[in-house]
């Protein structure tokens, strides 16, 4: 029963990826660092800060092997976007000349917080609602809230409770 509860977090995740790409191409363990206003870095494996638009190299280094790869052609850029999925955390980058730039953290584990609040995996849409408030783009089951143009933490919500939660840029060449 957990191993399918995994698998569909999984399954869930990869469906995440491939909405954010499509939306790209259409033109159109972790917690943060700070308050909830601070949606520049993400904090894995209790002290790793990976920063949203600055260069994945030292991270990915620093994490080492992750437990699974994938890459496919860049909708925006030169080169390809890739996921490096360490369990409880992915890491997604775009293509930026001779690097890969973090474009997004996404959080599948419970006991990791969301930027300067108690919201988890398995907290509740009202959780969610009551810490990060009502100025949100929801976009289908995502609740993304945006501190400028183009960084946002989001929140996956199905059967009313977060599945997983990230730290994301909007990029566009």
């Amino acid at each position: 029963m957990r191993e399918n509860l995994e698998n569909m977090k999984r399954i869930v995740c990869i469906i995440c990826i491939m909405m954010l790409c499509l939306t790209g191409c259409g033109g159109g363990a972790g917690s943060s660092s700070g308050d909830k206003k601070d949606g520049l870095k993400a904090v894995v494996n209790g002290n790793v800060e990976i920063e949203l638009g600055r260069s994945a190299a030292d991270v990915i280094k620093t994490l080492g092997e992750p437990d699974k790869y994938e890459e496919a052609a860049s909708c925006y850029f030169d080169g390809m976007d890739k996921v490096y999925n360490y369990g409880s955390f992915e890491i997604r980058t775009y293509p930026s000349g001779e690097d890969d730039m973090v474009q997004d953290v996404c959080i599948m584990k419970s006991g990791d917080k969301a930027a300067g609040s108690d919201i988890t995996v398995g907290s509740s849409l009202d959780d969610v609602l009551s810490a990060y408030g009502e100025d949100y783009t929801l976009v289908g089951k995502m609740y993304k809230y945006y501190y400028d143009d183009a960084r946002y933490t989001y929140f996956f919500i199905m059967d009313d409770a977060v599945k997983y939660f990230g730290y994301a840029i909007d990029v566009k060449n």
